[in-house]
């Protein structure tokens, strides 16, 4: 067993714990513990409390921990072990390269959904200021990434939460992204005569019962709003594919993210309601992620 940082003899300057020293005792902990990504998180835990960067990781790791900045180190790995996400204990999340503030209000990004940015973009080219809806935008990640990389394009985001949203303009304004974001249901807030050349959404897709299985730092963090899908997890997708119909201009596109085992399903639901060039992508684990399809009507 690691003895965990705070019970070790402050004999000396901490006992001789250095950034190195503490990153390889977190990240044991954390391997004892079960915890995904034991190393990337002691890192990025250790990093975070000393202020260090990575490169300083390597030139200065060997020197002592200032006392404050052990009271951290040992602070975050109590909060790690009892579950709580690294995102939430730094307060913020990479995601398309560029980082977001995140909160208990929204649901983090993960690397998966950026299957979703790739794609949109890929379609967006050659396309001139080209309009996009952000349909359950949360923390904005999707929208802000999409809009960070097509300066030219005009973007709107819309959420059934005020809190989510007021972490999306944060982030907004964080990257110097302007944008439109409005509060309410899915297409209800949106003007119907407006069109827009994509729209994009990660909907809430975690059945009821599977709602019971997540992992403690999903279930106890994340918004349940941003996960309950309703019974099986497809509650949101006929209200966006058939909104879409409305609201995309003719050769648009809708991209929306899924869970790993709802692809032919959610393809069923395209191809009923006429979009063509109906495809279904994967992650980078090999799971089914974004089911896409154009609107042509």
């Amino acid at each position: 067993m690691v003895t965990p940082l705070d019970q070790r003899p402050r004999s000396g300057p901490y006992s001789g714990i250095n950034a190195r020293s503490a990153k390889r005792f977190l990240a044991e902990q954390f391997r004892q513990a079960d915890l995904p990504f034991p190393e990337e998180d002691a890192r990025d835990l250790v990093l975070a409390a000393t202020g260090l960067s990575e490169v300083e990781l390597i030139t200065r790791g060997t020197e002592f921990l200032t006392p404050e900045a052990f009271e951290r180190v040992s602070e975050f790995a109590a909060r790690r072990m009892s579950g709580e996400p690294v995102d939430h204990i730094l307060g913020e999340r990479f995601f398309y390269d560029l980082p977001f503030t995140v909160t208990r209000n929204v649901l983090s990004p993960r690397a998966d959904t950026e299957v979703l940015v790739r794609e949109s973009l890929r379609l967006l080219e050659g396309i001139a200021s080209p309009h996009i809806l952000d349909l359950g935008t949360g923390s904005g990640a999707v929208l802000i990434s999409l809009l960070h990389a097509r300066p030219d394009a005009n973007g709107v985001g819309v959420d059934l939460s005020d809190a989510a949203l007021a972490v999306a303009k944060s982030n907004a304004a964080r990257h110097d992204i302007a944008a439109e974001w409005i509060c309410g249901s899915w297409y209800d807030p949106i003007d119907k005569a407006r069109r827009f050349d994509v729209i994009v959404s990660n909907p809430p897709y975690i059945s009821d019962a599977a709602m019971e299985g997540l992992d403690v730092e999903v279930r106890d963090y994340d918004p349940p709003l941003a996960l309950r899908g309703g019974p099986d997890g497809l509650a949101p997708y006929p209200i966006i594919i058939e909104g879409a119909q409305y609201h995309l201009r003719a050769g648009g596109w809708l991209l929306v993210e899924i869970g790993y085992d709802q692809g032919e399903a959610v393809l069923g639901m395209f191809e009923a309601a006429g979009f063509t060039a109906v495809a279904c992508l994967k992650d980078l684990g090999g799971q089914d992620r974004v089911v896409m399809g154009q609107w042509s009507s």
